[in-house]
């Protein structure tokens, strides 16, 4: 009885500790969950795990800065390309064949137009300049002949016809007179016949002594004109011999660099369907740059436009330019979308700028002048809404504000400030600083 007893009582106290810690868990969990909630409302909770202030910000916490009025620029961000201009590159060969025999630049010396860089051996083309010049001085010396001589034998064929004219008044007087003396019985009439044959001979010779006038001019104004264009020929002859003899100095086109040279002293060049490059000018005074501007901004730019850049060889001077001309066709790489606008670069400081140099761009879409201002690091958000710290009730608090452009550091601000309140911008732990010092 005792043990049947004892068997029941401890399967009671069994029951008892299983219900006990039953209570006890459910104790443990009800008493962790209201822990929690306080920690959420009173935001430890966040602090913890979200990473927000673990504390209230004051006064002391912040620099306040005025909002101020300025000139605020809209601003488009791009890269590009040093590039030359059409006709800024130019590439100067010979047009006849031969031994180079002198090259008188090297890389990066610079020439003027008009100053020698090669001559090809000419000795050739000197021996047929002056057998051409020859020439055509004796073609001039024949032309002159023919100038001289011919009016000469057209001065004496017309002195002979004034002969036979004269001869022939003479004859016709003669034969009026021995008619006369016929009708008086003086004379017969043979002496009559005789004079009208002479005035007939006379007539036929005067009449032929006219045709070889004639002929005579004739001749001298035809062999005149036929002497000048053989004259004329010679003379072309003559410059175009003394024009192949020019190809044999080539000269500078252009001012410009030598950017390249790819002949030397001693070979021999073929001048064949395209002349061969003797060297490549270059003119660093028409430089251009070519930027590739998103088609999320390509809406903004317009010509004539301001625009500012830079090279990485010089990352802290700003070069002044302005769009000259905006591409309509669009260059894709990698998916992404962009538009060629060429800029005109002012003169100022061009020199410094070399051809593939990649431009850092700045156009300068827009300006609102004297509008309200404070620094970015004033701006607060949080969704959709923004916020600036100013001073209220001696105290810190939140302002919505509605924003506008952003130029740099300054953020303009269209409504929810007036000129000259104070705004807060965060200023960091100095403990936090260092802590991120030593962790480095």
């Amino acid at each position: 009885m005792l043990d049947s007893s004892l068997s029941g009582l401890n399967k009671g106290n069994d029951k008892i500790m299983r219900l006990s810690g039953k209570l006890r868990g459910f104790l443990i969990i009800v008493v962790g969950i209201g822990f929690l909630a306080l920690l959420v409302r009173d935001g430890t909770f966040q602090g913890l795990f979200l990473g927000k202030k673990d504390h209230e910000l004051t006064l002391r916490d912040y620099e306040f800065k005025p909002a101020t009025r300025k000139d605020i620029f809209q601003k488009v961000l791009a890269t590009g390309t040093v590039t030359l201009k059409t006709g800024a590159e130019v590439k100067i060969g010979a047009r006849i064949s031969g031994q180079l025999d002198k090259l008188m630049v090297k890389i990066g010396d610079f020439v003027r137009a008009g100053d020698t860089i090669a001559t090809i051996e000419h000795e050739d083309l000197l021996a047929r300049v002056a057998r051409v010049r020859a020439d055509l001085k004796t073609e001039k010396a024949r032309l002159e002949k023919i100038r001289n001589e011919r009016p000469l034998e057209i001065n004496k064929s017309r002195a002979t016809l004034e002969e036979l004219n004269a001869q022939f008044s003479l004859a016709e007087k003669m034969l009026v007179r021995n008619q006369a003396l016929k009708e008086e019985g003086v004379v017969s009439d043979k002496v009559v016949d005789e004079a009208e044959e002479r005035v007939m001979v006379l007539g036929a010779q005067i009449k032929l002594a006219e045709e070889e006038l004639k002929l005579d001019e004739s001749r001298l104004e035809s062999d005149t004109r036929l002497q000048e264009a053989v004259v004329e020929k010679a003379r072309a002859t003559l410059r175009e011999e003394r024009t192949r003899l020019s190809y044999a100095t080539i000269t500078a086109t252009i001012d410009g660099i030598v950017a390249f040279v790819s002949t030397q002293e001693g070979e021999t060049v073929v001048a064949g369907l395209s002349a061969p490059t003797f060297v490549t000018l270059i003119d660093l005074s028409k430089l251009e740059v070519t930027a590739f501007v998103d088609e999320t901004d390509i809406g903004k730019v317009k010509v004539r436009q301001k625009v500012k850049f830079t090279v990485d060889a010089y990352p802290e001077k700003f070069f002044a330019a302005r769009v000259r001309e905006i591409h309509p066709k669009a260059i894709i790489k990698d998916n992404v979308v962009n538009y060629e606008v060429m800029l005109e670069i002012d003169r100022k400081n061009i020199f410094l700028l070399r051809p593939e140099m990649t431009a850092n761009i700045v156009v300068t879409t827009g300006v609102r002048k004297n509008a309200l201002t404070i620094p970015r690091g004033a701006v607060k958000r949080l969704g959709k809404k923004s916020f600036a710290v100013v001073k209220s009730n001696g105290g810190a608090a939140e302002k919505i504000i509605e924003l506008g452009w952003r130029d740099g550091d300054d953020q303009e601000i269209v409504s929810g400030l007036s000129e000259n309140e104070g705004v807060g911008v965060l200023i960091k732990p100095k403990e936090e600083k260092s802590s991120r010092r030593r962790r480095r």
